[in-house]
């Protein structure tokens, strides 16, 4: 953040917020997928579900409790994130007896699903603004809940630098964009807190506009180290990867920071 830059607080909140992770750790999903339960006044809505694992989908529908469900939303069609939602959307709906939409912004790659809404809203008003940050895959988006906390799905994590697929859709180019737009907007005073997909939250305005800017840097400077590389004559991916990761690298990441290259070379073509 330059010394020009001031973030200002967003309203105080009337929706409530409330994250129940998942049990599946590993070195993509950090600790485990983090679903969000929203609720406003007896009405709730799910963010992404998580795994298809029974025990975790009984946990969101405690802590639904008795509200009346009005639908289920996925950040992006990862299975980490979205294999759940369509068993949620049915067991809502049995619960209820009313249809609970499911909503995806790729309904070919979340069966049952349909378009996103802009906004989502309750009896009491609109809930929650739903903004798209393509990049980790072309499909993800934000949710923005009243009292500026973004759920940002995979395109910001807590304690971790997210992955870009090319082959899934990713776009390290469109990825840096929705940092730039996540970025305007904590600094406009929308977004007072970051609840990403995986690993902790970044609870003040200030950590989340720190969060974002780490972000943004780590992506410049893998792009100067490729530059650089590529400059030098390293020329395959094997060569590239011991170049900018070196020999520490773990196992369990390499694929990840594959892709990464491999996205991080597609955005230098397209500079030229």
């Amino acid at each position: 953040m330059s010394e020009n830059d001031a973030v200002r607080e967003p309203t105080a909140p009337s929706v409530e917020l409330i994250s129940v992770r998942a049990d599946n750790p590993g070195p993509m999903t950090l600790e485990g997928t983090n679903s969000y339960v929203v609720r406003d006044g007896d009405q709730t809505w799910v963010i992404d579900p998580g795994p298809k694992d029974p025990e975790h989908l009984a946990e969101l529908l405690m802590t639904c409790g008795d509200t009346r469900p009005m639908g289920v939303l996925v950040t992006h069609h990862h299975l980490d994130h979205a294999a759940g939602a369509a068993t949620l959307a049915r067991q809502f709906a049995a619960r209820s007896g009313t249809e609970v939409p499911l909503w995806a912004a790729d309904q070919s790659a979340v069966p049952g699903s349909r378009p996103l809404p802009s906004t989502l809203v309750g009896d009491l008003g609109t809930v929650a603004h739903v903004i798209h940050l393509s990049g980790h895959t072309s499909d993800s988006v934000g949710v923005l809940v009243d009292g500026g906390r973004m759920l940002t799905g995979d395109t910001l994590l807590g304690g971790s630098s997210t992955v870009i697929v090319p082959d899934d859709g990713g776009s390290l180019g469109e990825y840096l964009q929705s940092l730039s737009i996540l970025r305007a907007m904590a600094i406009d005073g929308r977004i007072g807190s970051i609840h990403p997909g995986h690993g902790v939250a970044y609870d003040s305005p200030l950590d989340a506009l720190e969060a974002i800017e780490t972000a943004l840097a780590h992506r410049r400077e893998r792009i100067e180290q490729v530059r650089r590389a590529r400059t030098a004559g390293v020329l395959t991916l094997d060569r590239l990867l011991r170049t900018v990761y070196g020999t520490e690298l773990p196992p369990a990441l390499e694929e990840a920071a594959r892709w990464n290259l491999r996205a991080t070379l597609e955005h230098l073509a397209e500079e030229g």
